[in-house]
């Protein structure tokens, strides 16, 4: 079995079953009942269970309209083997790629990453004293924007929103960053801004723009590692080149 080979009606029939207890008893049902929870033809799932049968993946018994059936050896090993190949998938860690260029802002960012129930709950929560201000990143691509789509959906660290007693401040999320494959920083997805979806807004503790000598247009590269929950935390690298 093979990657290409994951959830061919062959193994969806397997999976049915040992989802129905064929690995530890022999399981009766008709095939018209299996052909319903799979939503396919009773004449399919005929066909499938005498190839399977005939493969050494089961065993079965014809009574009447009903049919016994039971995993073998050789079945329930299949199954683990497609079980590993899909642990393999969605256990390593998922690359999540934007690329982008440098663009100034209207000066935002400095306005709100300096009030201070902004500015303490980034330092609290991400461990660092924000510079006064935002790099802003204009995203160059389709894929891009949809990846930085998909960043706003695991962004894992919430900044609160709050009121002054004339004004409302909104909430936002941020997610861990490394610039340029070493500087510590994080990405902001700030809940009511003017950008659209083709920008992400970077803070650091530095100054991004002068350690790196960026100016507009300088074109950024940037990787986002989404580990599995069995692994460590979110890892977000962003590397200008």
């Amino acid at each position: 079995m093979n990657a290409q080979g994951i959830l061919n009606m062959k193994e969806k029939l397997l999976i049915f079953l040992a989802q129905n207890g064929a690995y530890t008893k022999r399981l009766r049902m008709s095939t018209s009942t299996i052909a319903q929870h799979l939503n396919t033809s009773q004449q399919s799932v005929s066909r499938i269970l005498i190839q399977l049968e005939q493969n050494g993946y089961i065993e079965k018994i014809v009574i009447g309209k009903s049919t016994l059936m039971r995993l073998t050896n050789k079945g329930i090993d299949e199954l683990r083997n497609l079980y590993a190949i899909l642990k393999s998938i969605f256990e390593k860690p998922m690359e999540i790629i934007l690329e982008g260029r440098v663009f100034s802002g209207l000066g935002e960012g400095f306005y709100y990453i300096s009030l201070p129930q902004y500015f303490e709950q980034i330092k609290e929560k991400l461990g660092f004293t924000p510079y006064p201000g935002t790099l802003n990143v204009q995203l160059l691509s389709k894929d891009s924007i949809d990846n930085r789509m998909l960043l706003e959906k695991i962004a894992d660290i919430p900044i609160n929103g709050f009121s002054n007693g004339q004004r409302t401040y909104g909430k936002a999320k941020c997610i861990r960053a490394l610039f340029n494959g070493e500087q510590e920083a994080a990405i902001i997805f700030v809940e009511r801004t003017h950008y659209g979806k083709d920008v992400v807004e970077v803070i650091s503790p530095v100054y991004l723009r002068g350690k790196y000598g960026l100016k507009d247009g300088d074109k950024v590269y940037l990787k986002v590692v989404q580990k599995s929950p069995t692994q460590d935390n979110n890892i977000l690298t962003a590397e200008a080149r």
